[in-house]
């Protein structure tokens, strides 16, 4: 009786109410409410609707759908292959879609059905490499978005040169939890070649300072990034060497950081030999050594001699030293070495470390000012909490306190009695008195010759006219 009303219905029904007969009939099969009707006359009724001109009725048995583990298997394949309109929140949600029917809907299904693939919970990486090879941004945002999806490495770096030049792009491969580093370092070039652009054409820098520029930073994230992740250092050394980025300058560079890590892998690699075996040779500071290993990698002849000097250098510092960008020993041994190559080769690598010893230099000079300044900061906040009562000290110690706050301290202050203290000197570096109100120029020139024991002279007193012009004029 159910069904054949069902279909009286849906000849002659609207489609908004042929669509919520479709609603109940599926939902009266998942719950077994069939009455005297047969499951086979329910099924045939519900796989008639598959025929139904008006998406809306389909969509509406999609959605009944969705989520059922007791469908029939080939209303949801028909669901499923079904305009995308009706067919993606099926796709999205349905646990009956295997890993084959997923793929096979990859191959021809819509932007949206792609999207609805790509946002499951069970993406494999088969089902992913299907996606990625249709190259649509939608889809690849969200398979990428997806942190549930199996990406292979090369399927990933695939996405990243296809669609890496697109910011938002960025941001949600760099936030999947599982990311190689070798995507890292892809998302990474990426960026620089962004931002490269950006700075050319708004006329920020010229070219070739621009390309100093960025070739400093990319080696220096690149060695950062080795240093992250050391667990995969012999992937990324693989990974640099095929895109041709394994260069002498990069080995060069993260040695003069003091860290051997990628250029032990390196040189393992470039001379197939076991890591350990390259890791104890450097350490054991034999410049025949390093250099014979130097030579059978293929690095250049003038190279040599500085590569060894520095990875000499690096192993002799103390074991707990943490690795930085540039050491100072570990640079200027490389600058002994560097004097005895002739050419322009040598006049080119000394000058690049020259500017690598400036560099450091001044690193460490901001951060020996950066840390003069908080102590500064800190001898003046003991300064001024000596010089206040406790009630006010425990309102400053609170923070944050508004109007009301300030005018309760001030009242405070003001009704502690006067003390009579002996004045203090509170000396600053460079002999500066912070109580003392700062002298004039012709008081400390005057004091300054009198600790040299000189006379004292009068200095003339500046005169207000403007020059060129008598007081008769």
């Amino acid at each position: 009786m159910l069904v054949k009303s069902f279909l009286s219905w849906m000849d002659e029904a609207p489609a908004r109410e042929r669509a919520e007969a479709a609603t109940v009939l599926a939902e009266a099969w998942q719950a077994g409410a069939l009455g005297e009707d047969t499951p086979e006359a329910v099924e045939a009724a519900l796989t008639s609707v598959l025929d139904d001109p008006s998406p809306m009725v389909r969509r509406a048995l999609a959605l009944a759908f969705a989520e059922s583990r007791e469908a029939p298997r080939h209303l949801v394949l028909g669901l499923a292959a079904d305009q995308a309109e009706v067919s993606a929140p099926l796709i999205a949600r349905s646990p009956l879609l295997t890993e084959a029917d997923l793929v096979d809907l990859a191959a021809t299904g819509e932007r949206k059905a792609l999207v609805a693939i790509a946002i499951r919970q069970d993406v494999s990486r088969a089902v992913a490499q299907a996606l990625i090879h249709r190259r649509d941004p939608d889809c690849a945002f969200a398979l990428a978005g997806n942190s549930a999806s199996e990406i292979a490495e090369a399927d990933l770096l695939a996405l990243i040169e296809v669609f890496g030049h697109l910011p938002k792009f960025r941001v949600v491969v760099q936030a999947r939890p599982d990311l190689p580093v070798t995507a890292r370092h892809a998302l990474m070039l990426r960026t620089a070649e962004g931002l490269g652009q950006f700075v050319t054409e708004g006329g920020f820098l010229a070219g070739g300072r621009k390309a100093r520029l960025l070739d400093d930073t990319l080696q220096s994230g690149t060695i950062a990034l080795a240093r992250q992740s050391p667990g995969e250092v012999g992937r990324f050394v693989a990974h640099l060497r095929k895109q041709g980025l394994l260069t002498p300058a990069l080995l060069l560079r993260s040695v003069l950081g003091g860290d051997l890590a990628l250029v032990t892998q390196a040189l393992a690699d470039l001379c197939s030999v076991p890591a350990s075996r390259v890791s104890a040779l450097l350490r054991g500071r034999s410049e025949p050594s390093i250099v014979v290993l130097l030579r059978r990698a293929g690095l250049p002849a003038f190279a040599e001699p500085v590569l060894a000097a520095a990875i000499m250098a690096a192993a002799r510092l103390p074991a707990g030293e943490a690795p930085g960008e540039f050491s100072l020993p570990v640079l200027r041994a490389a600058q002994g070495a560097c004097i005895d190559i002739a050419g322009e080769e040598g006049v080119r690598l000394m000058a690049m470390l020259r500017r690598f010893e400036a560099q450091t230099m001044r690193e460490e000079s901001r951060a020996r000012a950066e840390s003069l300044r908080q102590d500064l900061r800190q001898e003046k906040s003991e300064s001024l909490a000596l010089s206040m009562p406790g009630d006010a000290q425990d309102l400053l110690r609170l923070g944050g306190f508004d109007a009301d706050g300030e005018k309760l301290v001030a009242e405070i202050v003001q009704s502690q009695p006067e003390i009579a203290t002996p004045k203090r000197r509170i000396l600053r570096e460079r002999g500066l008195v912070l109580d003392e109100p700062i002298p004039d120029l012709a008081t400390i020139i005057a004091e300054w010759k009198t600790e040299l024991g000189m006379p004292p002279a009068t200095l003339p007193a500046f005169s207000t006219q403007k020059p060129g012009r008598s007081r008769a004029a």
